[in-house]
């Protein structure tokens, strides 16, 4: 739909007023966009809830979301590198809504009285969670880590390997308590009517 947007926004003259054909394109776009803005939400309202049913504890990295989003495209002078690649990180992590996860998780446990903390991200992936040691090039890819100390060698999932560390540094107490008073709020558009109170 956005390959035709596109083409008959190419056959439009300079000046040439928007055509209804264009107009019902654009509409087709934002309604595809919403629904699928609609599908996540209701993804994460219903894990938040799944998990602060079962877990009374909850920890997670303290990520820093704006910087990790930072544009590298750099200046005319010292230009960046790999700024397409940065660019669809970026919007990747926007689309995910980290920070919207972790408001959600954070009233959801306040309700149920469980707790939400933070740990220090750093280290995390590239930790071996066996040993405690850290040593370039142990994390492979994306999804393997083998430990590359000789006298250790302990290989698993890297996400698996992240997630133990993460829970040790909770159990050494390298942790922030997420308040919950900057709680969610919920919005809605300007053009809806206020439901009426039962």
């Amino acid at each position: 739909m956005e390959q035709q947007a596109a083409h008959r926004k190419r056959q439009r003259k300079p000046g040439e007023r928007t055509s209804h054909r264009l107009q019902d394109t654009y509409a087709g776009i934002h309604r595809l966009r919403a629904r699928a803005t609609r599908r996540h939400r209701d993804w994460q309202h219903k894990t938040t809830t799944l998990l602060a049913d079962l877990y009374g504890t909850v920890v997670v990295e303290n990520l820093n979301i704006t910087n990790m989003t930072r544009s590298a495209r750099g200046t005319i002078k010292d230009p960046g590198r790999n700024v397409a690649q940065k660019a669809g990180l970026n919007r990747a992590i926007g689309q995910e809504a980290w920070g919207r996860t972790i408001t959600m998780l954070a009233y959801k446990l306040d309700r149920r009285g469980g707790n939400l903390f933070k740990v220090p991200p750093a280290g995390t992936s590239q930790r071996c969670s066996e040993c405690g040691y850290t040593t370039p090039g142990s994390r492979r890819d994306q999804a393997t880590f083998i430990c590359e100390r000789t006298e250790c060698g302990w290989s698993g999932n890297a996400d698996f390997n992240a997630a133990r560390n993460i829970l040790h540094l909770y159990r050494i107490g390298h942790t922030v308590e997420i308040p919950v008073a900057g709680r969610a709020v919920v919005r809605r558009a300007g053009r809806a009517e206020p439901t009426t109170a039962r």
